[in-house]
């Protein structure tokens, strides 16, 4: 229903805030960015997990909650995938990749 109320939209040149946006590689993301789309995304055996842990995250830490969320396992595969490709590039060759550090 439209009573000409201005809807809003987050696809224009000002959006408003319902979507992350990133890069991953060379190619623009777009990942839901409100608790309800991005747990509408989830698998549904991870949507348990998400709410309990969004009911209890403080208000300074709810935008990089969300945010890591948002992410997919594939978005961080391919993430980390360049970022390795970045650090082998810069250290030249014959150098030798550290050791990645376990994860929480």
């Amino acid at each position: 229903m439209n009573d000409g109320t201005p809807q809003p939209r987050d696809d224009g040149p000002e959006p408003d805030g319902r979507h992350f946006r990133t890069t991953v590689g060379d190619r623009l993301v777009v990942l839901p960015a409100t608790t309800a789309g991005i747990r509408a995304a989830l698998p549904e055996d991870r949507r348990d997990a998400f709410t309990e842990e969004i009911e209890n995250t403080p208000a300074r830490d709810m935008h990089p909650t969300l945010y890591r969320w948002a992410r997919t396992p594939e978005i961080e595969a391919e993430d980390e995938a360049a970022h390795e490709l970045q650090s082998d590039l810069q250290k030249g060759p014959g150098q030798p990749r550290p050791e990645p550090t376990p994860g929480p």
